[in-house]
This record gives structure tokens, C-alpha cells and sequence, in this order.
């Protein structure tokens, strides 16, 4: 016969108040903001900024201010006062008439002497009149030079051309006149009160420039001159010098 055996469980239960003693509760953390103490930091901090944007800009305008009113020497002007000018003063002698009291001015006369520049006749040319107020307003530039470039004189004679045996010089006189289209001038060169060259042009535009040249040699001494002359024998401009010999 089989022997019987028996088991046995042994459970070990905690006791009920150590397990109370040994249990302990982990603390949490909890953060809690407090809006309305921020809103009014922040609107603190507003309200400074603000009142120290307002001061500085208002200390830059009245520094600015008071700079634009000051004046500076530089900026007083002197204003000239007011030079009276003096009247004429008219004279009145009294002329007393035997009929009636009246005071009447007294003219006085002036003797007004012409004075008439007569020119010499030219042997094979008409005679030439003296120099217009309305002509001569035409006549832009005229001059003697020694050489022309691009239609522009280089430089201008002084009144004396200087030449030699082995060395003549060319002379041009150059005249630009304006406001005589389709009209004729001529060049006329003149040695000792003669006229020994006539050279005709037609202006065709309102703005001409023109030449004429001379080729002066040793046998030329003398007094020259050179004419600007028109169609009905105006004298429009004339330009004077000597050619003396040099070694």
C-alpha cells in the first residue's frame, strides 16, 4: 500500500501596516502662470519705452528749431538803401508879352554841324559810300589771318605782315555775314589808295562765310587795305596794314 504524502504551501502575507509605512507618494510639480501680473509688466515696460522715444524726439525738434532761427553772418544781405537819383532840373525864364502875363520856356538852339566823309573816285570803280546802320549790322566777323581751317580763321594780323625776298606771305580776309541771301559782296584789295584785285561773291545762305586771298611779295610794300563792299556800292567793312620788307 502506497504511502500517502502531503504538500504544504506556505503563503507569507505582509502585514497590513508596514505596507502603509513603506509607501511613499513621488511629489509632482505644477506651474501655474499668472496672466494678468505679466499683461501689466508688459504694458509698464510699453509705457517707458514710449516716454523715452517721446522725450528724445522732442529734444531733436527744438534743437532743430532753435537752429533754423538763429541767423548766421554769412546769411544777413545787406541791401543797398535807395541812391536818389537826381532830376533834371528845366530852367523857365519869363518872357512877359504886352498883352498878356504868360510865362513861355525859353528854347535854346543847337547849331548841329554834318560832317561828310567824301571818298575818292576810283579810276575804273564807282564811288563808294560810307559804312550803313542797317548794313553794317550784317557783317558777323571780318579779319585779316594767315590761314584758314574747316572755314574758321587761325589766329588774326595785328596790322603789319612782315615778308621777304625769298618769302612771300599768303593773307586772307575773312568776313561772315548773315541775314544777305542771294545777295552780292565783293573783296576789294587796295595797295596805296589803288584797288589792284575785285573778287565778286554770291551769298546763298543766311549765314555766309566767305574769303578772299593775297599773295604779298617783296615787290608789295606799301600800305594795304582790304574792303567789304555790297551791290549798290555800300561800304561794309575795310581792314587796313602795312607790308614792310625783312632780311
Amino acid at each position: 500500500m502506497t504511502d500517502k504524502k502531503n504538500i504544504v504551501i506556505k503563503v507569507k502575507y505582509p502585514a497590513s501596516g508596514r505596507a502603509t509605512e513603506d509607501y511613499v507618494p513621488v511629489p509632482q510639480i505644477i506651474t501655474e502662470w499668472n496672466v494678468k501680473r505679466i499683461l501689466l509688466a508688459v504694458g509698464v515696460i510699453v509705457l517707458i519705452l514710449v516716454a523715452l522715444v517721446y522725450f528724445i524726439i522732442g529734444k531733436d525738434t527744438q534743437d532743430t528749431d532753435l537752429g533754423n532761427s538763429s541767423v548766421s553772418p554769412e546769411a544777413i544781405v545787406n541791401t543797398p538803401e535807395k541812391q536818389e537819383v537826381p532830376q533834371e532840373i528845366t530852367i523857365i525864364q519869363p518872357v512877359v508879352d504886352g498883352t498878356s502875363n504868360s510865362v513861355k520856356p525859353k528854347k535854346e538852339k543847337t547849331d548841329v554841324i554834318e560832317v561828310k566823309n567824301v571818298a575818292k573816285k576810283s579810276p575804273n570803280h564807282k564811288l563808294i559810300k560810307e559804312p550803313g546802320q542797317t548794313k553794317v549790322n550784317n557783317v558777323r566777323r571780318a579779319l585779316l589771318t594767315y590761314e584758314i581751317n574747316n572755314k574758321e580763321p587761325v589766329g588774326e594780323v595785328a596790322g603789319t605782315v612782315n615778308v621777304s625776298q625769298k618769302k612771300p606771305k599768303l593773307v586772307y580776309y575773312y568776313t561772315e555775314l548773315r541775314k544777305m541771301n542771294n545777295r552780292k559782296v565783293y573783296h576789294e584789295w587796295l595797295k596805296n589808295g589803288a584797288v589792284v584785285s575785285r573778287q565778286e561773291m554770291i551769298l546763298s545762305a543766311d549765314r555766309w562765310r566767305t574769303s578772299s586771298h593775297k599773295l604779298l611779295a617783296d615787290n608789295d610794300l606799301g600800305n594795304w587795305a582790304v574792303r567789304l563792299v555790297d551791290e549798290d556800292g555800300q561800304l561794309l567793312n575795310v581792314k587796313t596794314f602795312k607790308v614792310n620788307l625783312i632780311k
